[in-house]
């Protein structure tokens, strides 16, 4: 009986050794453990650039790091945070033990008093096995960035005092830089060009041909920061598919064939000023995606090259169309749409402010009639003027000002008939003949009035064949097609 008994503890002893052993085991791998959280923790501490403290709930510092210990010049452990470290009497106003208290992370910046810079601060609970909750502070010096972000503030606030100083000026003035108008559209326009030009945001220009969308992008980059850096113009609409990346992103030698050497683009002459992309809505998918990116600050890499660069560029756009309805049509990328679409500007057409019709004629005349004794317009000819529905807005009225100041015809195309029908010898001498009204045939007297027309235009240009042709808004060889079909001469005196 009693052998049984010793073997009975024998194998309890046995037992339970092993127990020990895995306990001694465990014990030795949650040491282990805790000496590689120990270091762990021990190097995140050390390669952390700036100042880290633990505070416990009664302001007492609990811990320093090096960097910490060294700017107030010792250990200040079981000291009072606010008195050590904030040269203060009371807990500070920025302080977030309260929020800390109830587990909140709490981030703000403050002005330290002993040196005078200004530094983030990041305050997170620590949570004890006995239920208390101290403060653990880590805090990072910003005082370069938070000095650039205070100056670019206050110039910004100076600019825009400027400009609001400016636009109360020219509250009452008929011209804004090279705009000319006086009428409350064309001041709801000055009003948003002073006020976009305060900022560095991306802006798009909406308005009809002629409506004067580039005057109003350089007015913008006039007024703003980047005046005194490159303003540069691009018709989107005029580039070749092929060759739009390359114009602008610019390419390496040996891209391509005829890549003869290095050629910077667009984003590179415009670094630091204003990209004024006119006709924004030409441009195809594939080149949203990567101006998009730039724009976003990804950057740009030139064709033929491996390497990223950046610009400093103020995108500034433009266009005629409807970008929604391209977006419908797949022809606009809705992400690049939202991007350029972050200050938008409406363009009036001229026929919504005829007020300043008399305005900008005296401004064109004032440009073009030079030396010339142009004869003043009458009451009549600015009612003319008035009456007129102006489909090519400014540019249009312009271009009739220049005629009138070489040639001293007030033609354009009103309602009833083209310009140089108008109280035209050419208009009977080259009328349809009676045969031609008796035959009836609707082709035939088409033909005949467009033969007219050509003629009449002609006749008004002194045969300048181009002239002629931008007269009738055609181009050249379109006009020389139709003087060959209905056997018009090249010359005059061969007619």
């Amino acid at each position: 009986m009693k052998t049984q008994s010793n073997e009975w503890l024998l194998h309890e002893i046995d037992r339970l050794n092993q127990e020990i052993a895995k306990l001694d085991g465990n014990i030795l791998g949650k040491g282990e453990e805790i000496h590689e959280n120990k270091a762990l923790l021990k190097a995140i501490i050390e390669g952390f650039e700036g100042y880290i403290y633990v505070a416990s709930p009664e302001y007492r510092i609990e811990f320093l790091n090096q960097a910490l210990i060294q700017i107030i010049g010792r250990n200040a452990v079981n000291e009072i945070c606010y008195e050590a470290i904030h040269e203060r009497t009371s807990p500070c106003p920025f302080c977030q033990m309260t929020p800390i208290q109830q587990g909140d992370v709490k981030r703000f910046e403050a002005n330290y008093p002993r040196n005078g810079r200004w530094y983030s601060c990041a305050n997170s609970p620590i949570c004890h096995m006995d239920g208390r909750i101290s403060l653990l502070a880590m805090v990072t010096d910003i005082h370069e960035c938070k000095l650039a972000e205070i100056a670019a503030k206050e110039r910004e606030l100076s600019l825009q005092q400027k400009n609001i100083a400016l636009l109360s000026s020219i509250r009452d003035r008929h011209q804004f830089g090279k705009i000319v108008g006086k009428s409350q559209p064309i001041q709801k326009v000055y009003d948003l060009i002073v006020n976009t030009a305060a900022t560095d945001a991306t802006a798009i220009i909406y308005g009809e041909p002629g409506t004067g969308k580039e005057l109003v992008a350089r007015a913008i980059h006039d007024l703003s920061e980047r005046r005194e850096k490159p303003f540069v113009p691009i018709h989107c609409g005029a580039i070749p598919e092929n060759l739009v990346e390359s114009e602008f992103f610019g390419y390496k030698k040996g891209a391509f064939s005829g890549a003869g050497a290095d050629k910077p683009g667009y984003l590179d002459f415009g670094d630091g000023g204003t990209l004024f992309l006119d006709e924004v809505g030409e441009i195809s998918l594939h080149m949203q995606v990567k101006l998009l990116r730039m724009i976003e600050g990804g950057g740009y890499t030139p064709v033929g090259s491996s390497q990223v660069r950046h610009s400093d560029v103020r995108i500034i756009a433009a266009t005629n169309r409807d970008l929604k309805a391209l977006i419908k049509q797949k022809l606009i990328r809705e992400d690049f749409y939202y991007r350029i679409h972050i200050l938008p500007i409406q363009l009036p057409p001229l026929r919504n402010r005829k007020e300043d019709i008399p305005l900008l004629v005296a401004h064109f005349m004032s440009i073009h009639a030079g030396k010339r004794n142009v004869p003043p317009f009458s009451q009549d000819m600015l009612d003319r003027l008035d009456r007129y529905d102006w489909p090519g807005n400014v540019r249009e009225l312009q271009n009739v000002i220049i005629r009138y100041c070489n040639q001293g015809n007030l033609d354009f195309f009103e309602p009833s008939a083209p310009p140089f029908m108008k109280d035209s010898a050419a208009a009977s001498h080259y009328a349809p003949t009676d045969a031609l009204h008796l035959l009836g045939d609707i082709g035939l007297l088409v033909e005949a009035y467009e033969k007219q027309v050509i003629l009449a235009a002609l006749d008004q240009c002194h045969w300048q064949r181009q002239q002629a042709a931008a007269l009738l808004k055609i181009d050249r060889k379109t006009l020389f097609n139709k003087m060959k079909r209905y056997g018009i001469s090249l010359s005059r005196t061969a007619r």
